[in-house]
Formats: C-alpha cells, sequence, structure tokens
C-alpha cells in the first residue's frame, strides 16, 4: 500500500518530494511527547523547482490576482510604507495583515496626523469585517527609538536599571516606563512593540555587529533579572491593551556579525543555551500576550543551513513540536541581508517560513521586497504547499493575540 502511495507521489511531485511527504506521513503513526532528547540536524529543505524561476509580480499584478489567495497569504504579512496610498491599496485588497511604523512615518508629523492615517485605515479593515490591523512599532527606548519624535524618548531599560538596589525597586521603575511608553504608543494607534530585547549582554569577543548594538540594548547577563525585566514590561504595556515582542531568538547575545548585513551564528549546544540565552524565551513566550520575534541567526548544531527566522528544525521541530508552543511568531525583517542575501532569497525564504509556523512575516525597510514575498506566497499557495489545517491554526493565533490585551 505504501509503495503505491509512493509511486502515485513520485509522479505528481518528484521522487524528493514523495520521499518528503511519506517520511511526514510515517511520522503520524507514532506521535511521542516532546522529550529532551537532543533534536537531530536536519538536511536543508529545498523549494521545489516551481519557485526557484518565480516570476517577480509587479505590485499591480499583485493586486490584480486571484482575490482569496490574496487575502489568504496576505493574512501573514507586516510591511512597511513609506506613501499612504500605496499601503492603503494592499488594506482595500486584504493583501496585508499589518503595518509598521518607523522614523520615515513619523519624521517631521505630529502623532495626531500619523494617528489619523492608521485610523482610516482601520476603518477599511471594519468594513471589510476583518480582525484590526496589527500596528507594529520598534520604540525599544534608548538606541532604538523610531518615533521619537512625535513620541516622547525613553532611555533603554537597561539604563534605567542602574544601580537600582534590589527587585522591588527595579519593578517599579521598569513599571513607571513601561506605562509612560504605552501611553506614548497609545497616542498613534500601535497594538504591538518590538521590544523588549532579552538577548543576553555577553558582549563575545570580536563582535563587529554594526546597526545591531547590542550593548546599548541588551538589559543584562543575568538571563533571571532579563526574564524578570521582560515580564514587568510586557505585562504593564498588556494593561495598556499593547502586545511586547521578546526578541531575538535564538538570541544575539553570542553573535559577532550585524545581521542586518549577513547570517550570525551560536555554536554552543542547546543544553547550554537552554540554560542561558534561552531562559527568558522559555520563561515569557507562553503567555498569551506576548509575541516572540525569531532573529536570522543559524543555531549551528540544529540547522547549518537556515536561520532561526526560516528553519524548520527550529521553529517546527524545536520551538512546535518539543516545546508545543501555541503562541505568536513574528520574524525578524526580511528586508536586512541575512535574508536577502541568502540562497534561499526573500521568496523562498518567504516560503519556508510560513510552512514550518511562523505566524506573521516582517518586511518592513525596502517594501519592494514584497512584491518578492508576495509572488513566491501566491505561487506556492496555488502549487498546493501550505498546509490548510496549519494555516488556519496560524491564523487562529493572529487573531488570538490581537485579543489578548490584558493579562489573565
Amino acid at each position: 500500500m505504501d509503495m503505491a502511495i509512493k509511486r502515485t507521489l513520485s509522479k505528481r511531485c518528484g521522487p524528493y518530494w514523495a520521499s518528503a511527504i511519506m517520511t511526514l506521513l510515517a511520522g503520524f503513526n507514532f506521535m511521542v511527547v516532546a522529550s529532551a532528547a537532543p533534536i537531530e540536524k536536519s538536511e536543508t529543505v529545498k523549494i521545489p523547482n516551481l519557485l526557484q524561476a518565480t516570476k517577480i509580480l509587479s505590485r499591480e499584478e499583485i493586486l490584480k490576482s486571484d482575490p482569496e489567495r490574496l487575502a489568504r497569504v496576505g493574512r501573514h504579512i507586516i510591511i512597511g510604507y513609506h506613501v499612504f496610498a500605496d499601503v492603503k491599496a494592499l488594506v482595500e485588497k486584504k493583501a496585508i495583515a499589518g503595518i509598521f511604523i518607523t522614523d520615515h512615518n513619523a519624521r517631521r508629523r505630529s502623532a495626531q496626523a500619523i494617528k489619523a492615517e492608521i485610523d482610516a485605515l482601520q476603518t477599511i479593515r471594519r468594513a471589510q469585517d476583518l480582525p484590526p490591523l496589527v500596528v507594529a512599532a520598534d520604540q525599544e527606548g534608548g538606541a532604538v527609538s523610531r518615533l521619537s519624535p512625535p513620541l516622547k524618548r525613553q532611555p533603554s531599560l537597561a539604563r534605567i536599571l542602574t544601580n537600582l538596589p534590589d527587585d522591588d525597586a527595579r519593578r517599579k521603575a521598569v513599571e513607571a516606563y513601561a506605562q509612560t511608553q504605552a501611553r506614548e504608543l497609545q497616542r498613534i494607534g500601535v497594538t504591538i512593540n518590538f521590544g523588549p530585547v532579552v538577548d543576553l549582554k555577553l558582549n563575545p569577543k570580536n563582535r563587529k555587529d554594526g546597526e545591531t548594538r547590542l550593548r546599548l540594548r541588551a538589559i543584562s547577563a543575568n538571563p533571571e533579572l532579563v526574564s524578570k525585566v521582560a515580564q514587568w514590561y510586557c505585562e504593564t504595556l498588556s494593561r495598556h491593551g499593547i502586545m511586547c515582542t521578546l526578541k531575538h531568538f535564538p538570541g544575539l547575545g553570542r553573535v559577532t556579525r550585524d545581521t542586518h548585513v549577513m547570517t550570525g551564528h551560536i555554536d554552543n549546544a542547546e543544553s547550554e543555551l537552554e540554560k542561558s540565552d534561552w531562559v527568558p524565551f522559555r520563561d515569557l513566550m507562553h503567555k498569551p500576550y506576548i509575541a516572540t520575534m525569531l532573529g536570522h541567526v543559524r543555531v549551528t548544531t540544529l540547522d547549518t543551513k537556515s536561520p532561526a527566522s526560516f528553519s524548520e528544525t527550529v521553529i517546527t521541530k524545536l520551538i512546535r513540536d518539543r516545546w508545543q508552543h501555541k503562541g505568536l511568531l513574528i520574524t525578524d525583517d526580511f528586508s536586512m541581508g541575512a535574508v536577502t542575501r541568502s540562497s534561499d532569497g526573500v521568496g523562498g525564504a518567504a516560503v519556508k517560513a510560513l510552512r514550518a509556523g511562523v505566524d506573521l512575516l516582517l518586511v518592513s525597510f525596502n517594501e519592494k521586497h514584497y512584491n518578492t514575498v508576495m509572488s513566491a506566497l501566491l505561487k506556492a499557495d496555488a502549487n498546493g504547499l501550505f498546509d490548510e489545517t496549519a494555516r488556519k491554526e496560524s491564523v487562529a493565533r493572529i487573531d488570538k493575540a490581537l485579543t489578548a490585551g490584558t493579562t489573565n
């Protein structure tokens, strides 16, 4: 029986994908409870040949594509924009899940003007009977304060903790800080903030992290302290209806490269990472009002080819299967060099990420990459590369996250 199925699949999909599908089906016959056993390194998952020469559609062609398919894959994309008319057209066609507001949207503009644009887009969504757009910002404080001005500029979380004597003092300081930040973000209608940074402040030798500037952003080298601070911060944002985002899993603390330019890597064993870098993530990522951002960093003991942001081994096998994580997973910006210069390219990486279990793809810096991403996703969807059950589960996670504005 199995051989007959495999022969049929080989005719339709080719021998490589027939073997892959049979392996997957076999796995359903003996599902086991997640254990602490090491995850085996997987071979590079190849996107079928049909995606290798995907034509990059123009924005006009994308907007004229099949409406149901466009809306189906668009539910997984957050896009940055420069021209309001461009993003409005995408919202009208249900072609995105959310928007990313950053410095070029805020430059020389008032909070009221920014909010008026966002409100106009949300009005369109309500008329479509869709959940609100995700409105994301990268307002960490300190070195990363993309919306200041017009929003109030704050120091980094690490800075406000300097010389505080105990946890009581630290908690009060963090909660006051987060309350101020939440109220500022509310002024323009932000619903999710890409913070806090929970990468450990390890300061490895020969670090050349360029724009990452982790030394200015990381809270501490102590994972337990980082967990506490992140929890106080996220709980406070949640009370104001704003979701926080832990970043950047699997951690940038040991990474010596700038992932804006190239892929970083971590060579440490899982057992070591579980006791240090991953502690804040494991402590908090399960909470309903917290999202997790996947960084463009390879964990070489798990996957030597793909960074965590689109690695099947990291996303599916580690996070979704072993850890049984049901929360929201967002990628770091797919406009970054670690993705654009990868062998998969932006389109192939996007397909891999969604197939693996990512919920939202961030395409914020270069909106032209939206065309590349959407071209690949539309073609992949048309050719049945996305599991419908998994897709519906992902949409449910997105919708649930949007309503998790208050802590339970």
